[in-house]
């Protein structure tokens, strides 16, 4: 067994596995973003609200739910995790809430997708 591939390495080794001079720069807080904007593309049934948000142009988290044919409690669930990755926006309107897709940022993650997949 190679011990590099199992054992830790310190961090002032990295720089000869990476062929650069300085060791890695990893931001926590954005390596947690990417992770969970991976994670809401990669659940069928946030991929599911997503979708029918982006068809419908948003809706309210009942309608959502009898659309979907799931709970309101698990779709409010869904729907608290795609608004901290920003993915689905709450806007308040006379009658409660409406969600709705942010087109952008999902753009933005397809575009971003690509370019990892084509390299």
């Amino acid at each position: 067994m190679c011990p590099a591939i199992f054992e830790p390495l310190p961090l002032t080794s990295y720089h000869y596995l990476m062929n650069t001079k300085n060791p890695p720069c990893l931001n926590g807080e954005k390596v947690e973003t990417a992770t969970n904007l991976l994670r809401v593309f990669n659940h069928k049934h946030r991929f599911a609200i997503i979708n029918k948000l982006l068809d419908q142009g948003g809706m309210d988290s009942s309608k959502l739910a009898n659309s979907l044919r799931l709970q309101e409690s698990y779709i409010m669930e869904h729907l608290l995790v795609l608004q901290q990755t920003g993915i689905v926006q709450a806007l308040d309107i006379v009658d409660g809430v409406k969600f709705v897709a942010n087109k952008r940022a999902i753009r933005k993650v397809n575009e971003a997708l690509r370019s990892f997949s084509q390299n």
